[in-house]
């Protein structure tokens, strides 16, 4: 995938009142995010879902939208403060259309209701330029800034673009645990066994921080009690359902009760000593958000 702004294009400049957006248009055809949307579409989807009043309150008062879909049919949603420049970049979002096709998967699923048809999540990104890390708010493998405590505003703006779109849903492959776990509120694995292991983890490690459980995955020193073997993460589909047909594989009596089964059968707990021994070890010859 191309970066974004190795892309020609055009820019024009839309006033809206104390804060403007930049609409791009190639060969003067205007670009539809998702094939849908218009630029001033989902300026008015980021107030209504309250995203801009939120930023506002944290002093972010200049704010540019931009709007791009590139030669691999990618769509980019970026959200910038004052001015666009990578250093301030606020949000990051990408997304494609996919056909989700679960039995070349999983091989006992039943095949005859595929495939759904998904809005992919490429990237999602939240950034504080401005922001440091501090205790409270420790940096998290992979990340380059503080969060802006966005997420919430991303799944309402989700449900708006699915109450307007034919498709069976949204797909993601969180790279990290912590980042399974954030979605994990609107999101379900499609696979249950994932599910089942993901919401035992929380349960059993739900006093720890997300820093400390997304350390104890990448040091294998969360520890499976009857098996004393450590869980490791398998990025797998993610999906928040939005079609009758994809919500009837969550709500399944085979879905419910695989998950149950893992969910119930399975313990853990955080050898906490090993996860610093070995994160310090870790860190000590990569960058936390290179991995």
């Amino acid at each position: 995938m191309k970066n974004r702004d190795n892309n020609k294009s055009e820019l024009i400049n839309v006033d809206l009142g104390g804060s403007f957006e930049i609409l791009t248009v190639h060969g003067g055809v205007k670009k539809l995010f998702l094939q849908r949307f218009s630029i001033a579409e989902l300026r008015r989807m980021t107030e209504k879902i309250g995203l801009i009043s939120h930023l506002r309150k944290k002093g972010f008062n200049n704010l540019l939208i931009d709007v791009f879909v590139d030669e691999n049919h990618v769509n980019y949603f970026s959200l910038y403060m004052k001015e666009k420049r990578t250093e301030n970049r606020l949000l990051d979002v990408r997304l494609s259309e996919v056909s989700f096709m679960p039995g070349e998967k999983y091989p006992g699923y039943d095949n005859r209701f595929i495939p759904y048809e998904m809005i992919n999540i490429e990237w999602i990104s939240a950034r504080n330029p401005y922001a440091v890390f501090s205790d409270k708010k420790p940096q998290m493998p992979g990340q380059d800034h503080p969060g802006l405590g966005i997420l919430k505003y991303g799944f309402r703006m989700i449900y708006l673009m699915a109450s307007e779109i034919v498709k069976d849903g949204f797909m993601d492959i969180p790279d990290h645990m912590h980042n399974a776990i954030m979605y994990s509120s609107g999101f379900k694995f499609f696979d249950p066994v994932h599910e089942g292991i993901l919401r035992a983890v929380m349960r059993d490690l739900k006093k720890y921080s997300l820093s400390e459980i997304s350390w104890g995955v990448i040091t294998s020193a969360v520890i499976e009690k009857h098996t004393g073997e450590p869980q490791l993460y398998d990025p797998c589909e993610q999906i928040y359902p939005v079609s009758r047909r994809l919500k009837k594989h969550f709500t399944s009596p085979e879905y419910i009760k695989i998950c149950k089964k893992y969910y119930n059968r399975k313990k853990y707990y955080l050898d906490y000593g090993e996860m610093e021994k070995r994160r310090e070890e870790i860190l000590s010859k990569n960058r936390i958000e290179d991995l």
